[in-house]
């Protein structure tokens, strides 16, 4: 029996979502003053596997007249993806989004972006196989959890727990499985046919006409066309004009994944970072000379606006914080945690010319890497002690008088606090 998820998966979960409803919450409003934008949001109870959509599912009929919902299958793609985000964006318009598992793999930062627009992101197998058509149900069941572990991996955290069968054509024992999982299944109403050859005003006219005839439904059409990408625009016009609202779906809980599966795709993850591991191309690579590209001079920006209320926040605390502030020096021959010598470390420099800058503060020297200076310091006392071992005064050249003996070397604490008072005064 595959383990799922266990309950610790749940907090994580509870902050994905809540995190997600406030980024919501404090977003921009749209700037569009006539956009369509979405009429109403619903939460879906996938307790069970419900399956919508009356070209196959025709128990749950939650649609109004002339509502719609929109949906997109077989992404992410380049550009075409983009391009539908960017016109929903426009007419602050959501959708959801049947991900393939290896397309999400493929493109993880526009399947991101899909979700952090605030679109819903759920599931349409690993690498679009009919599941109608595989030989076994262990094949089928493979195809399904692997796209859920996939896209999963890809966005970064849970995905909706919903899910479309490719070509729509479903089994009984995939029905089942997917019941015992709690993944609603998703067909259509309103086929855009978006894969076949026809324009983008094609595409439009034929949604609108099977519109006009049904009077609301799921749209389905294909994030992977250039033709749907461009017709998206089209069609949201169209749809405000004939006076259609948009529905946006939700789900009531998050999906889990099997955690047999979630490592059985990690080997085409390719590197990917796990949660709260990513770094920015931007952080990464940085033009030093010649025409920075205008993507990273945005994400630049981006990450100097994050920056500026932390930055802002710093300050006034500086600002509120005394000026000086005197910290006592340890007491003469007192050793403590900070005081004691640890193995492998030089003594202090000597107080004749003593640098001013003081360790861990602005206008530091940075050591090279490779520590030469440290190196350095511990070649010279090393050298030293070779020459004259500690508590012995170096032997008298002949026909001088003898030198006195050497005064006792200091302990480490004592040298630690007249480095002190050569920095801070007593």
């Amino acid at each position: 029996m595959r383990s799922y998820t266990t309950a610790s998966a749940v907090a994580v979960i509870a902050a994905f979502y809540s995190s997600a409803a406030a980024t919501a919450q404090t977003a921009p409003p749209c700037t569009h003053p006539n956009a369509l934008g979405v009429s109403r949001t619903v939460q879906i109870d996938t307790t069970g596997g419900p399956g919508f959509g009356f070209e196959h599912y025709k128990a749950n009929d939650f649609l109004q007249p002339k509502e719609v919902v929109l949906t997109f299958d077989d992404g992410p793609q380049k550009y075409s993806t983009e391009a539908v985000l960017a016109a929903l964006a426009e007419q602050c318009v959501k959708a959801t989004f049947f991900s393939i598992g290896k397309m999400a793999l493929g493109y993880p930062e526009i399947i991101r972006e899909v979700a952090h627009a605030g679109h819903t992101v759920g599931t349409h197998t690993w690498s679009h196989k009919a599941i109608a058509k595989l030989k076994t149900f262990e094949e089928g069941k493979d195809e399904i959890e692997r796209g859920i572990s996939a896209v999963h991996r890809a966005v970064g955290g849970p995905v909706a727990p919903f899910f479309r069968y490719p070509t729509l054509i479903d089994t009984k024992e995939s029905l089942e499985y997917l019941g015992k999982r709690n993944i609603a299944m998703f067909s259509t109403d309103i086929d855009s046919l978006d894969f076949k050859i026809q324009s983008p005003e094609s595409i439009v006219k034929t949604v609108m006409t099977k519109l006009a005839k049904n009077g609301k439904g799921i749209i389905l059409m294909h994030d992977i066309h250039k033709k749907t990408a461009r017709a998206v625009p089209l069609l949201l016009a169209a749809l405000k004009q004939g006076g259609y609202k948009v529905v946006h779906l939700t789900p009531k809980t998050a999906g889990t994944t099997v955690a047999e599966y979630d490592a059985a795709i990690e080997k085409d993850a390719k590197g990917l970072p796990q949660v709260g591991q990513e770094r920015p191309v931007s952080a990464i690579v940085k033009t030093v000379e010649g025409d920075v590209p205008e993507a990273e001079k945005a994400a630049r920006e981006s990450a100097g606006a994050k920056a500026a209320p932390a930055e802002a926040a710093a300050s006034a605390q500086h600002a509120a914080a005394p000026e000086h502030q005197e910290t006592p020096a340890p007491a003469q021959g007192e050793t403590t945690s900070e005081t004691a010598e640890p193995e492998g470390i030089p003594p202090p420099p000597a107080e004749e010319g003593q640098a001013e800058t003081v360790p861990g503060t602005h206008g530091q020297t940075e050591m090279p890497h490779g520590s030469g200076g440290t190196a350095a310091a511990t070649g010279a006392l090393s050298e030293t002690s070779a020459a004259a071992p500690a508590g012995e005064p170096p032997a008298a050249k002949e026909g001088e008088a003898a030198s006195p003996p050497a005064p006792a070397p200091k302990t480490w604490s004592a040298r630690a606090a007249e480095l002190w008072e050569s920095w801070f005064g007593k």
